[in-house]
């Protein structure tokens, strides 16, 4: 098929569902009794029935009627006593026969009044209706009968055998809803993909075996299936209670006729009532109360509306359920629900059915759409509506269609995507809308709290407006940055794009480079622009008038930024001339590589609450000083042409001051004159308490790198609010002052790279002290015993103090979770740990000059990783480390000294990764077989290492590298799978054994074959010394390369064979070459047809094994490289099942010198079991 074709014409797709039932009746003997009392009892199951009164229906059906039959799910045939006398009725009864044949629908026939054998027979009034029709329409009568034979040979209902009439109705009725709940309607219209899942979890909720009256709450964004999944609840469990109602788009209802005539609405659903009557009755409310009833509110999103709709849980009877969908948590939380199930996005199989049932009118792709169908789901991501819309949407279109459909989308949403997801964005106040604009525009991705900072210098209440987007499903937050829909953000920003048209300078926000480029070059600002942001890192070269910013007079935010990926470049924003002013509103000033020397002087900054103006040319802000009454934040740091500070007693409000001179390595070599020095100079001799004291609310400052600090001659407990003080860096801070008074509020203090020797030991004073960072302070000998008394430390780094040789044994006292002394080398002892505690989980002791761990080690019992990584004078573990229950990590790597660890190492029941690696072991201790959660075991470079005993279980990785002492392996041969197993990888790597036995040889490889043809693991890979391919391959040859004929291999089952287990064997040509010994190979898969060949990707197997934490390996004798290669797609199954040959190859790059020579390669095709 070309790209220009369309697919189309290839598809064959039942019709739309429009109705569940279709009844098919002779009028005269049955429309005024029992089909009445169908048709009413079908009604009330809120059951969609399609039923022709009409009396005269002429003698052909008519393409309305033919219409109605096609979109029908189920067909109800009324044999009567006359009904073979209306030809209509028996070319009707045709057409439902064919329906079913083709699209698989369900027929339900119901003999009333007549034996189901006269109907099938054509006996009694049945004959003689044929002997008229014989007369007129004798062509059609051999198919008319054999329609009616077929027809009565279903399972069916007779009139005579269920009775009385009312019982007949019901049970029909039960059948139909029966059958409707097995073939949901929504699936047919490929509506719903993954429903089952939705529907189990929000059972379990439901819990309808408890006579509890029970609200549950569905929530998440427009468009992410609520609705259907309401829909399909009503129609699975509404045979469980005594009634049930669904109000669709509730919310529309309500603001159409009022709360007062929905709840009437259901009220006479739910008791069966023929008209709406009132439900403020008494006697209706006693009513309710004593029946057990399923009522389903969908798309509610006022807690007042639904309250006065609902009321509470005990309006209604035993065993009730409500089940409501709303965008807004908030709204559920308030209706007291008692459970709340989020609706999250589809995952990517379950997206790329739903788009491809839509899309292609079939589960999967066309293999040759695949890519562009994957580019769609990028976008959808995940969300239903969008795949639907999508899907429709290209329906039938070619390649190019697509191709240009997909960039144009780039540009613009679907509208009916687009106004689905902006009811949550309507729903919302004025603020709350600024607030969204501003995030989806600018602040995706972002931290939270820092985000929560800028919005509330914009004057918005941030905690509270974010908190209702949050219930509002437009945003969520993660590792604690805000997460945003893509299809969210792109509505967003679509509302602000509509705004302007084609003008951006009349757009409220601008964040597109070319877009803010227009604008500036061009000095086309206007009063509409509020927000602007840009790397300025990013735009096209731009010189700036000196009006540009005159006509902006509402501007809120102008932040001109470099990204840390782009912070070495230089600003490409330029002033043709100095710039006059800038907007008086603004709040936000943030001017990255600022080119002036002084702020504008016509600018008055009175509403200003942040200026950040990082690695820019200002001497000083202004010639004459401002007072700035509602500055909060100030960051002048790495503004090396700086001469003076503002009169910081002019920043009454002032909370953060970032003056760090951090120099990055690629400012290094610029040839700017440092006069931020002199700054700190004057800072110095006017004394820092004098300058910064006044400032009652200052609560983060930062004086990084100052070179010229060498003490703090001041009280630090003078700073009563301070909650942040920065000197990493000051590298000639020798003295840390002694605290005088309590400090509450200080909670972080950082000294990296200081020079400090000691902490005073009225360090206690800190109470409020969350973290104490000391990296790299290679002056620091001691740490005062009085660290013990913060209560509230929970980070402390100590790396690379180097001259650290002690620490204090009450630092176990605090509260730390984790304790990094990585390289402090002259770390002799640890101490004794005096009583168990459980909050440290991590200890780093790595490069540390240690000799052994105290036997009171074991009082670390939350202790869950511990490094001793080259701790080169460690020569023992305690034997009490074993008793460390929560253990899960422990390396040893490089501890040369280090010849044995506990003979009971396996008592350590969780633990999963155990590296021992370059280490002076010699033998493992047998128990090491007990470690049943044990995943990892590093054995590299144990020169002395002799014999590997039986391994764990459910190990999926051993790694053996370059041990030539290996004698005996005896890896464990019975299979166990984890639950994890199939996302996982299994590693056996032995190399460089030269005194391996040959017994130990052939375990492994038996060994091998279990493993890969067992399929417990997605990924099996074994290296190890030998030179033969295993006998078990029924495909080898010598050289690099292997091609069989696919007639060999069984593929008359597309999916049948899953992979292929390939190996080959190598050797050495020079061994005297020491540089061309590192094995460095590639492989390909070859797939020969008549029209095509095809080559399937490398995936990473061989590069992965070979090379192994950075590390190339030498090698010295022949091994074997044995892996498994699945078939990743049922694409690559029917691709295989088309080739005639296939060739297996394995290549050394030509870059790569190399004297390693492939000897033998082998393939075995893996089928499944």
């Amino acid at each position: 098929m070309s790209g220009s074709e369309s697919y189309s014409s290839i598809v064959v797709s039942p019709p739309l569902i429009k109705h569940d039932v279709f009844l098919s009746f002779r009028g005269e003997d049955t429309r005024d009794n029992f089909i009445s009392h169908l048709y009413a009892e079908l009604c009330r199951k809120k059951i969609d029935t399609y039923i022709d009164n009409r009396l005269d229906r002429g003698e052909e059906i008519s393409p309305a009627l033919h219409n109605a039959i096609e979109d029908s799910m189920i067909y109800v045939l009324v044999f009567s006593e006359h009904y073979a006398c209306s030809t209509w009725c028996l070319d009707e009864l045709t057409k439902i026969l064919e329906c079913k044949k083709r699209y698989g629908r369900d027929v339900i026939p119901v003999f009333y009044k007549v034996d189901p054998s006269s109907v099938r027979n054509q006996r009694e009034n049945y004959a003689e209706a044929f002997e008229k029709h014989e007369k007129r329409f004798k062509e059609k009568v051999h198919a008319w009968k054999a329609v009616l034979t077929e027809a009565a040979g279903l399972s069916g209902w007779d009139s005579q055998v269920t009775r009385p009439e009312y019982t007949l109705v019901a049970e029909i009725v039960k059948d139909i809803l029966s059958k409707l709940n097995r073939s949901s309607i929504c699936d047919l219209q490929g509506g719903i993909v993954g429903i089952n899942n939705h529907i189990a979890r929000i059972q379990n909720l439901l819990k309808l075996e408890s006579p509890d009256i029970r609200i549950i709450g569905i929530w998440g964004m427009g468009g992410i299936g609520k609705t259907t999944i309401a829909r399909h609840i009503c129609h699975k469990f509404a045979l469980q209670f005594c009634s049930s109602s669904l109000i669709l788009n509730s919310q529309k209802e309500i603001e159409k006729h009022g709360v007062e005539h929905t709840r009437n609405k259901y009220s006479s659903e739910l008791l069966e009532e023929e008209e709406h009557t009132s439900s403020g009755s008494r006697f209706l409310i006693k009513r309710l109360k004593r029946a057990k009833v399923l009522l389903i509110v969908d798309d509610v999103n006022n807690s007042d509306h639904l309250k006065d709709l609902i009321g509470g849980h005990d309006n209604f009877g035993p065993g009730s359920r409500i089940i409501v969908t709303s965008r807004d948590v908030q709204v559920l939380k308030n209706a007291e629900a008692d459970e709340i199930y989020e609706v999250k996005e589809m995952d990517f199989q379950d997206s790329l059915k739903l788009f491809s049932l839509n899309a292609f009118k079939q589960n999967h792709p066309i293999e040759t759409y695949m890519e562009l169908s994957i580019k769609v789901l990028n976008y959808a991501k995940g969300i239903p509506l969008a795949l639907k819309v999508l899907g429709s949407f290209l329906y039938g279109r070619t390649k190019e269609a697509w191709e240009s459909a997909l960039q144009k989308l780039k540009m613009s949403p679907k509208p009916e995507i687009f106004n689905v997801l902006k009811l949550s964005y309507d729903g919302l106040d004025e603020q709350q809308k600024d607030v969204f604009l501003d995030i989806a525009c600018f602040y995706r991705g972002h931290e939270e709290i820092v985000v929560a900072e800028m919005l509330d210098s914009c004057g918005f209440c941030a905690d509270i407006e974010m908190d209702v987007l949050k219930d509002r499903c437009l945003i969520s937050i993660l590792e604690g940055r805000i997460v945003m829909h893509d299809l969210i953000q792109e509505m967003g920003q679509k509302v602000v794009r509509e705004q302007c048209g084609n003008n951006p300078e009349k757009c409220s926000r601008l964040w597109k480079v070319e877009e803010i480029y227009d604008v500036l070059s061009e000095n086309k600002g206007s009063d509409a622009i509020q927000c602007i942001f840009l790397d300025i890192c990013k735009i096209e070269e731009v010189h700036l008038h000196a009006k540009t910013f005159k006509s902006m007079s509402n501007m809120r935010v102008l932040h001109f930024y470099k990204s840390p990926d782009y912070y070495w470049k230089y600003s490409n924003v330029f002033l043709q001339s100095s710039i006059e002013s800038l907007p008086g509103g603004l709040k936000i000033l943030h001017w990255d590589d600022f080119p002036q020397a002084y702020l504008p002087q016509n600018f008055c900054p009175k509403h200003l609450v942040r200026l950040e103006m990082r690695h820019c040319k200002l001497e000083q802000l202004w010639e004459r000083d401002q007072h700035l009454s509602k500055l909060k934040r100030l960051d002048l740091s790495e503004s090396r042409e700086l001469i003076r500070l503002p009169d910081l007693c002019l920043l009454p409000n002032i909370e953060e001051i970032i003056l760090s001179d951090y120099v990055p390595w690629y400012h290094k070599f610029e040839e700017a004159t440092n006069n931020i020095n002199k700054v700190y100079d004057e800072m110095l001799r006017e004394g820092l308490s004098s300058i910064f004291s006044t400032l009652n609310k200052l609560c983060w400052l930062d004086l990084s790198h100052c070179q010229s600090l060498t003490t703090l001659s001041f009280d630090l407990s003078e700073f009563k609010f301070l909650k942040r003080l920065y000197l990493r860096g000051c590298s000639n801070l020798r003295n840390f002052p002694q605290i005088k008074g309590r400090m509450e509020n200080l909670a972080e203090l950082i000294l990296d790279k200081t020079a400090i020797q000691e902490l005073p030991t009225s360090l206690c004073h800190l109470v409020g002290l969350e973290e104490l960072s000391l990296h790299s302070c290679t002056r620091l000998e001691i740490i005062p015993s009085s660290i013990g008394s913060l209560t509230k430390l929970s980070k402390l780094g100590l790396t690379y103090c180097e001259s650290l040789e002690t620490l204090p044994s009450n630092i176990f006292k605090l509260k730390l979770t984790k304790l990094n002394l990585h390289g402090c080398s002259m770390l002799r002892t640890f101490p004794e740990i005096l009583e168990p505690t459980k909050s440290f989980a991590d200890i780093n002791l790595t490069k540390t000059a240690i000799k052994e761990l105290p036997s009171s080690f074991e009082n670390l019992v939350g202790l869950r990783i511990l490094r001793l990584i080259m701790c080169i004078d460690l020569e023992s573990l305690p034997n009490s480390i074993v008793n460390l229950n929560l253990l899960s990590e422990l390396d040893c790597s490089g501890c040369a000294k280090l010849t044995e660890i506990p003979s009971d190492i396996g008592r350590l029941s969780l633990l999963r990764k155990l590296s021992v690696q370059e280490s002076g072991i010699v033998n493992l201790p047998q128990s090491i077989f007990h470690l049943s959660c044990l995943k990892s075991l590093d054995l590299s470079d144990c020169k002395n290492l002799q014999c590997i005993p039986q391994l764990p279980p459910f190990l999926k990785q051993l790694l053996a590298y370059d041990c030539p002492s290996i004698k005996r392996v005896m890896p464990n041969s019975r299979i166990q799978i984890p639950s994890d197993s199939k996302e996982g990888i299994f590693k056996f790597h032995l190399t460089n054994s030269q005194q391996l036995d040959p017994s130990a040889r052939v375990n492994i490889v038996d060994v091998a074959w279990l493993k890969i043809t067992d399929n417990a693991y997605r990924s099996v890979f074994f290296y190890f010394p030998g030179s033969e391919v295993p006998h078990w391959f029924p495909c080898r040859a010598e050289g690099h390369s292997v091609t069989i004929n696919t007639d060999s291999l069984n593929l008359c089952n597309d999916d049948r064979i899953i992979g292929f287990a390939l190996c080959f064997t190598f050797g050495l040509f020079d061994t005297d070459d020491f540089l061309g010994r590192y094995g460095y190979f590639n492989f390909g898969l070859k797939f020969e047809s008549h029209d095509a060949t095809h080559i399937l990707p490398d995936n990473d197997e061989l590069r992965s094994g070979l090379y192994w934490k950075g590390r190339k390996r030498i090698v010295d004798q022949d091994h074997t490289l044995l892996w498994k290669y699945n078939l990743e797609s049922p694409g690559m199954s029917r691709m295989l099942s088309h080739a005639q040959s296939f060739t297996f190859e394995i290549s050394i790059p030509r870059f790569f010198k190399s004297n390693v020579t492939v000897k033998e390669c082998g393939v075995c095709p893996l089928y499944n079991k």
